[in-house]
């Protein structure tokens, strides 16, 4: 079995995932994620969150899988009569394994196959959660994001990064409108008490700020030094569904 410190990136996303016992629908975008902020020379230099994108991802993931059930770290497992995986839920091997890994529907989140992401988990093993957990707590590791002493504000911004369909502004945005009235310095000043969580948790490359300039196009990352003139743009803040974003955790 190898260590933590010897899997690869990817490895890391999925062990990550089987810890949390998530589904495995939206590991192709993490793993873009994690491989954009470790400044993979295999990630491009904006995140590609197209369908295509993700599903250029799927062989790798799926081989990825087969390595780590097959190394004792993680296991895959299907819900049998009812929505949610329990802990009685059949453990996916054999063909019946390859043919669900090998399956991009498995891996790549969308608006419609959302509501069913219950149906297969992630599961480490003990051996694999001991493994992670020595590497996660080891002395002299950073504190996560969940481990950090948040004001209110700052934990509304953990959660919405923490979310498949976190948006920072439109209809579902956790941010305000911009005031009609306020323009030059005082909309900067404004724009800064607004986004301080959120400059926070970019600064420390805990979490990225994404543009979608149009609908299923992918997403652009905005740099921390763009993040006070694009919220103050408001032609390109477009206040719909289809605009604005959330990050990732670099985690």
């Amino acid at each position: 079995m190898k260590t933590w410190d010897e899997l690869t990136l990817t490895e890391q996303v999925l062990v990550r995932r089987a810890v949390g016992g998530t589904h495995p629908r939206g590991t192709a975008q993490h793993v873009a994620a994690v491989l954009h902020w470790a400044g993979s020379p295999e990630a491009p230099r904006w995140r590609d969150t197209s369908p295509e994108g993700q599903a250029a991802r799927v062989p790798e993931l799926a081989s990825t899988a087969l390595g780590l059930v097959a190394g004792g770290w993680l296991t895959l497992h299907r819900a049998l009569g009812t929505a949610f995986v329990r802990e009685d839920s059949p453990q996916l091997v054999g063909a019946q394994l390859e043919q669900v890994v090998a399956d991009p529907a498995t891996w790549i989140w969308t608006p419609n196959n959302g509501s069913e992401a219950a149906d297969l988990s992630l599961r480490a093993t003990e051996a694999g959660h001991r493994r992670w957990h020595v590497a996660a707590y080891a002395p002299g590791v950073p504190p996560t994001i969940d481990e950090l002493d948040l004001t209110q504000d700052e934990e509304r911004v953990r959660v919405w990064a923490m979310e498949m369909s976190g948006w920072l502004t439109g209809p579902f945005g956790i941010l305000d409108d911009l005031p009609s009235e306020l323009a030059g310095e005082e909309l900067r000043a404004y724009l800064a008490a607004e986004l301080a969580p959120v400059l926070r948790f970019v600064r420390e490359g805990r979490i990225e700020v994404l543009h979608v300039a149009q609908p299923n196009a992918g997403a652009s990352v905005v740099p921390l030094e763009d993040l006070l003139e694009a919220f103050g743009n408001r032609e390109l803040r477009c206040e719909d569904l289809d605009d604005w974003a959330s990050g990732s955790p670099a985690s």
